[in-house]
């Protein structure tokens, strides 16, 4: 099987399972983080806003209020939870949002149909993260933006130690970047770098034997980086940078 579609498969049939999960969407949630991403894209004018990886519509919803004239749609490989998304939207009586399923490795979008891209906490699954990119820049018109919010590598993890420690979950993770490898796709497919700001997460992993295998494994400089502890069975990562990253079409 080709290896994307395999990663996708194995990402979507996470993401059915845990979506809709109240402990995982606790640990995403951040109320300062969201009005953060809000504020990146403030001060222009979108008739169209795509969500990448949208999940629980978490920025979708909020993106919808905040520009009430925008088209907002939110894209995502979870057949359930768009069901869900899309349910909660005619609910609330909800206008200019809706949400589609898609096959995570195309964008449904024609060429130039789009003024601004979000994706938070995704790009890590892309399979094929230039040809994403260059997707991005397709279907953008030109001075359009993508805000990228993801979790980075630690530029000092030569051995890439975080994304064995992600690989573990089966749920599609390709690889976390730095912000100069982040940098680099972009820069180099057609955009310039615009406003970063640096934030940070922790998060936990499970209960499980290969964590703690791994965790052992793993040198005290390499847990220095990102304050990987292991409390009673359960491997911390106490402190990841996320690069909140707005790209500009040229």
């Amino acid at each position: 099987m080709n290896t994307d579609v395999e990663y996708v498969k194995q990402a979507k049939e996470s993401f059915n399972r845990i979506l809709s999960n109240q402990k995982y969407a606790e640990i995403i949630k951040d109320e300062n983080h969201l009005s953060l991403l809000l504020d990146l894209v403030s001060g222009s004018e979108y008739r169209t806003i795509l969500d990448i990886g949208t999940g629980t519509g978490y920025l979708a919803f909020p993106l919808a209020e905040k520009f009430p004239n925008a088209c907002v749609c939110g894209i995502d490989i979870a057949e359930g939870i768009v069901e869900k998304n899309n349910a909660a939207v005619r609910e609330k009586g909800i206008s200019n949002l809706s949400f589609q399923v898609f096959d995570g490795l195309s964008f449904p979008f024609s060429v130039e149909s789009v003024d601004l891209i979000v994706t938070r906490y995704a790009f890590h699954h892309f399979p094929n993260a230039t040809n994403a990119v260059l997707q991005m820049n397709k279907i953008l018109q030109k001075g359009g933006a993508v805000l990228v919010s993801d979790p980075m590598r630690n530029e000092n993890d030569e051995n890439r130690v975080i994304d064995q420690f992600m690989k573990v979950k089966k749920d599609g993770h390709i690889r976390f970047y730095s912000s100069g490898e982040l940098e680099g796709l972009f820069v180099g497919n057609g955009f310039r770098k615009g406003t970063q700001v640096i934030t940070d997460m922790k998060f936990p992993f499970s209960r499980q034997e290969d964590y703690v295998n791994i965790y052992e494994q793993t040198t005290e400089r390499e847990k220095a980086l990102y304050n990987i502890t292991n409390d009673s069975g359960v491997v911390w990562v106490k402190h990841i940078d996320v690069g909140n990253t707005v790209f500009v079409k040229q």
